[in-house]
Formats: structure tokens, sequence, C-alpha cells
């Protein structure tokens, strides 16, 4: 009979016991020595609470980082970027006529790969299904060029006994180059991937007018090789945004207000006159200076799954820390969040938030921290 049956199904998978999840970590990648550059792990358990009253924007008892550093390299100190691409970290520079290997960093495995040298300095990173796409210039007067970097087969040897069936590399994309104008490198305020996962929107503003750059949002479908404008308008964050399932919306940083915003996801193949609808947090998240600096502080927003992000703020020390013995160039809060729609529609901070302060050592004027979640 099939009742028994299913309870003797039931009672062995009851008596299964279910994996352990593996545990995640907040990875730092800092500018915190003369040579390159720092990837530090950090424990979300190690974490303050922090309660609804607490200001984002006061210090919490600034400590060291963990040490030692999870892993280090040298780097030039310019044109170096790092992208999320699974459990890796892929680290792509340029130094001028040397030529730079890529660096992957596995954090599951704590073990680090090298693949080729990008053809040119990486004007612009972005993830896009199972790649890294770079955009960047071959050389004076050439056409800008897209090129993808992933985990392909190997060529040419791949038979051979003994030898790695994979390898990462670089590959030029068939593909148009992007639209110019209005479309320039240099005038990137803003990128997203569709949750479709392929395709990337890229917004552009006027920064550039000698070479006719202007406000306005391109697309690229990285399985149709296409580019595609959508209208004069721009995404409502800077840098990169994240689509989160649960709000059905991109999620990024303000940086002129110094706080969260969330818009709709546009559509890959309307062209619009106005921009998605979006919405922004009324709490100021992050601060533009310390107490007593008129220098703007340095913001990143790192995404962690399930509607929780992270925010990593670096800000100049207060004056009088280095007295304390808390003598390093800046102040780095890392505080972890969720966000929710309530129920007039807003975009709100859950309740349960953490928080910690770093003090660290900075080298790299034009680099901020960076942070993933692994």
């Amino acid at each position: 009979m099939p009742m028994p049956k299913r309870r003797a199904q039931n009672s062995q998978r009851q008596g299964k016991r279910p994996r352990p999840a593996i545990k995640k970590h907040l990875y730092l990648v800092l500018d915190d020595w003369e040579r390159g550059y720092s990837i530090r792990q950090i424990d979300p358990d190690t974490m303050l609470c922090v309660s609804d009253s607490d200001d984002f924007c006061t210090n919490r008892d600034p400590t060291h980082l963990p040490e030692p550093a999870a892993f280090r390299f040298v780097a030039p100190a310019l044109d170096t970027q790092f992208i999320a691409m699974g459990s890796n970290i892929v680290v792509v520079s340029s130094s001028g006529a040397a030529e730079a290997p890529t660096l992957v960093y596995d954090t599951g495995a704590a073990a680090l790969a090298t693949g080729p040298p990008l053809a040119g300095p990486p004007l612009r990173l972005a993830p896009g299904g199972d790649a890294v796409y770079a955009l960047t210039t071959l050389g004076a007067g050439l056409p800008l060029a897209f090129e993808a970097f992933s985990w392909a087969p190997r060529t040419g040897d791949a038979a051979e006994p003994g030898r790695p069936t994979h390898a990462w590399s670089w590959k030029s994309v068939a593909a148009p180059p992007p639209p110019l104008p209005p479309f320039a490198p240099e005038a990137i305020v803003s990128y997203a991937v569709h949750p479709d996962g392929r395709t990337i929107f890229v917004s552009t503003a006027a920064r550039a007018p000698a070479r006719g750059s202007r406000r306005g949002t391109h697309s690229f479908d990285t399985a149709r090789r296409e580019w595609r404008c959508h209208g004069d308008w721009v995404l409502p964050f800077h840098g990169q945004g994240f689509f989160d399932r649960e709000l059905d919306a991109w999620v990024g940083l303000d940086e002129e207000r110094g706080c969260v915003c969330a818009c709709q996801v546009a559509s890959r193949s309307t062209t619009s006159i106005a921009p998605p609808e979006s919405d922004r947090m009324e709490e100021k998240l992050f601060c533009f200076c310390a107490a007593g600096e008129s220098t703007r502080s340095e913001a990143t927003l790192a995404y962690m799954g399930d509607s929780k992000f992270c925010l990593v703020e670096s800000v100049p020390r207060p004056r009088g820390e280095e007295d304390a013995g808390l003598g390093n160039d800046r102040v780095v809060r890392v505080t972890m969040f969720g966000l929710k729609f309530d129920r007039k529609g807003k975009l709100r901070i859950t309740s349960h938030r953490t928080s910690s302060s770093y003090v660290a050592s900075k080298h790299v004027t034009s680099f901020s921290p960076v942070a993933f979640w692994m």
C-alpha cells in the first residue's frame, strides 16, 4: 500500500541530519599598506547590535582590524578594481607598460589563482552571468572594447593528459562598441545587472562635454551582444546597484543625501522619457564628513542577500585619536542592516542592525574600501 511506503520514506528523511549551512563572512578590501591591498575576513558575530536610537554617524569605539589579513597582495596603486564572482574576488589591475595578471582569490578555499592580464586599463567592471565584463581601451584613438573574464575550457592543450581542462581567461566580446555619444566611460555614474542575469544597465552623466557626453542610460545584452538606449535619464543611485528579489527593486546609495535608495527594474525592451519609479530613505545612513573635517566620506554598499545589505564608510580619523594609540589615517565603519517597504510603500530599515568601526591606514587617495559577502 502506498501510505506505509510513504511513511517509511518520511522516516528515512527525518533520520538524516541536515547539512550545516556554510557560514559566510564579510571580506573587506583595504589599501592599508604601501605596496598594495589587504583582504580582511570579518566574522559578523563579532559586530555589535545597534539600537534604533543610535546615530549611524557616531563613532563606536573603533578597534584594530583582525589579524592576520586573510590575503595581502602587491598591486599598482592606480587602476585596480575589485568585483565579486560567486565565491571569488576578482582583482583587475593596469600598471602602465607592465602587464599585471588578473588575480582570483577563492574565499572558500583561501587560495589564489592567476589569469592573463586585461588588454587595456579597466575603465569599468560589471558582473554578467558567469563572467566579469570589462570596458577597456586598447590604445589612444582606438574604439572602446568589451572583454569577458571567465572560467573557460582551455584551448590547444585541453586533451593533454595531466593538464587542467579549464582556466581563467579573457576573451574579446564580439559586439559593436558602446554608443558614443552619449556614452563615455569616464562619465559612468551607476550600473546594475537586470534580474535576467545577462543584461547590464549603465547610466552616464555629463562629465565630458568635449566628447559629447550627456545624461542617459543604456543596456548591454551579454547573450545577444547588443547595446540599447533607454532614455535621457540616469539611475537614482551612485556606483553599483543590486537587485533584491524580495523588494523587487534595484538598491544603491544616494551619495548626495547620504542614504539608501531603491528603484523599479527598468524594462530591457523599451525606451522612456522618465526614469523608473524610485524611493529614498528618509533616514540618513552615512555621514558626509567627520567632526571638524570638511572632506566627504567614502561609502560603498555590499549585498548580502534576502534584503540584507552592508554599508562600508571610510572617514578621516577624528583629531586627537593618534594620541590614544589609534595612530592610523582613517576610521572604517561597517554596518549591516535589512531593508523593507512599509505599508505606505516607503523604504525603511529593519530593526536588527549590527555595526563595528576599525582604524586603518590609507595609501591610495582615489580608493574606497570595498566589501563582499561570501
